[in-house]
């Protein structure tokens, strides 16, 4: 296999393998402890670190020169971790305290995997292809967490659950086995562009300093990363707003389901498209069209009291994901200089997951008063208003492409 192939594949087994043990974490725990306050604290337990460790994990990969010999050894450190998860299933050690442990140092290993692809899509690849191996990369990760979920359904109807942890070890150490086909040796060394320079000199711990620099050397990021943490508070919630219209407009909670497919479908669907179409179409555009996607397909799903209409709002709420973050995660490689790339874009993405509390919070309580119907208006319209002026004024500059 050729370098981009051994990295769609290993991406595709990751994703496959990681939704067995993410599913399986809370079913276990659930199962186990029978009170969702254990759920909430697992959750925030692994979000935390996320944060947390953001810049420093980046920083690590940026210091290596070696990034495939990191690659597999972090995988096989997520083997390890996942199979001690495994063992604690296995002999039945309900000590929550114990899995929230295991279920953080997995996390944190498992934390590696994407930095570490990030800087190599930079490091082999010309610049030109980044759009290619990013919107190939969405649609194997799509794919894998599509088919694992479907998977994990019909596993768990008959198969006990730790065997679902095993399943996510057997991932990684393909993984590791597919990994060594890699050709680590440089083809380009990356152009900078602006002002970006050599200048990231934040505190290994402070993301927001480095993302703080990174704004101001390249200012047309600024309205991007603005309307991608309106993007995270407002779609955080997702299952909330399924389970409401469902439920409140429907009446029927099993639609639930088939929504949440509809949202992944579309993500799916984003992926693919941005991959045969991103050589006519240029970033700044694809931002542009995602923008007005979100608050079209809130008016949509949201007031919307025919089933179809619904589906296809959710739909394009979903391919709009990756219109957006595709070309996001394109522009942060060509603009940040190589030897910084892990750490910054590290940081920029945990700053980004750091406004999920708001959405996961805050938006629950507002439909809990006003419901599913007015919420989505009231968002819709105001989302609209601010993409509207977004646009009018140029913020999505053609300095993005």
């Amino acid at each position: 296999m050729n370098n981009k192939n051994v990295i769609l594949f290993s991406q595709f087994i990751n994703e496959f393998g990681s939704g067995f043990s993410r599913i399986a974490l809370i079913i276990l725990v659930t199962d186990w402890f029978h009170n969702p306050v254990y759920v909430g604290i697992l959750t925030f337990g692994v979000f935390v670190p996320e944060i947390l460790l953001a810049a420093p994990i980046g920083y690590f990969v940026d210091k290596k020169a070696h990034l495939k010999s990191l690659l597999i050894q972090s995988s096989i450190a997520s083997a390890i971790s996942v199979i001690i998860i495994f063992l604690c299933v296995y002999f039945n050690l309900r000590n929550f305290v114990l899995l929230v442990i295991c279920a953080v140092i997995y996390d944190i290993f498992s934390g590696f995997f994407d930095p570490i692809i990030v800087k190599l899509t930079v490091h082999l690849f010309e610049k030109n292809d980044y759009n290619k191996i990013n919107s190939a990369t969405s649609t194997a990760r799509t794919s894998a967490g599509l088919f694992s979920g479907v998977l994990v359904t019909v596993f768990t109807s008959f198969m006990p659950i730790d065997y679902l942890f095993l399943f996510d070890f057997l991932s990684y150490v393909v993984i590791s086995l597919v990994l060594l086909g890699l050709s680590e040796q440089s083809m380009v060394t990356q152009a900078l562009r602006g002002n970006t320079g050599e200048e990231y000199k934040s505190n290994v711990w402070n993301s927001f300093g480095f993302v703080k620099q990174l704004l101001r050397d390249f200012p047309p990021l600024v309205p991007v990363l603005v309307t991608a943490l309106l993007f995270n508070i407002l779609l955080a919630p997702n299952s909330v707003y399924f389970s409401q219209i469902s439920g409140e407009v429907f009446q029927n909670v099993k639609l639930m389901g088939v929504m949440d497919s509809f949202f992944s479908f579309g993500f799916l669907a984003g992926s693919v498209i941005y991959r045969f179409t991103y050589e006519r179409v240029r970033i700044h555009t694809f931002l542009q069209i995602s923008i007005v996607q979100v608050p079209a397909s809130f008016l949509l799903f949201g007031e919307s009291q025919n089933i179809i209409s619904t589906l296809i709002g959710l739909l394009l709420l979903g391919s709009a994901l990756p219109f957006f973050n595709i070309s996001s995660k394109t522009v942060l490689q060509r603009v940040i200089p190589e030897s910084k790339l892990a750490t910054v874009s590290n940081s920029y993405f945990s700053l980004i997951n750091l406004t999920q509390p708001i959405g996961l919070l805050g938006i629950p309580i507002l439909i809990n008063l006003f419901g599913i119907r007015v919420f989505s208006l009231v968002a819709g319209i105001a989302y609209l208003g601010l993409t509207l002026v977004i646009l009018t004024t140029g913020k999505i500059s053609t300095a993005l492409d």
